[in-house]
């Protein structure tokens, strides 16, 4: 099995392949944007032989608005959060992950004509909380880690004392609410698979990082603070 703790070892700007992931995720934005608000859902309809329906105004306009917001908080992420490096084999990843995620939530999302209820009004507020939380924790790192007194030392503050992946927990709930402002039951999936990705994979490879990198001081904080969901797990 290859060592995913590699990519967290390696500090190289990688800027080809994160241009690329960007420049592949505006174009899915822009695929997006065309399903909800410029006729694209009911061209797919017609391709596929369905019956052409479409959410409301109110339900595609938040669901554009998602998939814009998402995107622009990934570019303040991967060019200035991400000091690691991003391999070519992981831009192809997460750019089939996003575009199925974007595809899913505006096509189904964007014909769900049921009327736009307490649960899309909660998606929204799971979706910006999510952002504020994954957002927000990675700055308070990053303004903490600009001083050279903490140099080598792991950073436990702000909203890291509440789960040691707590930017991850926030895209679980960015995404949950995703599914809800779609209104589709299926779109659970999701955040599901997500969660099994970040609790199987992202989060054990960089728990081994981590514990390699600051030895004692990440197994003192491994012991008193949950990794995943605040005070749970």
């Amino acid at each position: 099995m290859a060592d995913m703790t590699a990519i967290y070892r390696d500090k190289s700007p990688s800027l080809k392949s994160k241009a690329a992931l960007v420049c592949i995720h505006l174009l899915i934005v822009v695929i997006s944007v065309w399903l909800l608000l410029g006729g694209g859902i009911a061209v797919i309809d017609n391709f596929l032989g369905r019956q052409h329906q479409l959410a409301s105004n109110l339900r595609r306009t938040l669901l554009a608005a998602a998939a814009v917001f998402y995107f622009l908080r990934t570019l303040i992420t991967i060019f200035v959060f991400s000091k690691r490096r991003m391999p070519w084999s992981e831009v192809i990843t997460i750019a089939l992950w996003i575009g199925v995620i974007d595809i899913l939530f505006a096509y189904f999302g964007g014909r769900n004509d049921v009327s736009f209820a307490l649960t899309g009004i909660a998606g929204v507020i799971l979706l910006l909380a999510g952002s504020a939380v994954n957002t927000g924790s990675e700055l308070q790192r990053y303004l903490w880690k600009k001083n050279p007194d903490h140099a080598d030392h792991l950073y436990t503050g702000g909203m890291f004392r509440y789960a040691r992946h707590i930017n991850y927990f926030g895209d679980e709930v960015l995404f949950t609410g995703w599914m809800l402002i779609a209104g589709r039951a299926g779109l659970l999936i999701i955040p599901v698979v997500m969660a099994c990705l970040f609790i199987f994979v992202n989060i054990p490879a960089l728990d081994r990082y981590l514990e390699d990198r600051y030895g004692d001081e990440y197994r003192v904080y491994a012991k008193t603070v949950k990794r995943f969901i605040p005070y749970i797990y």
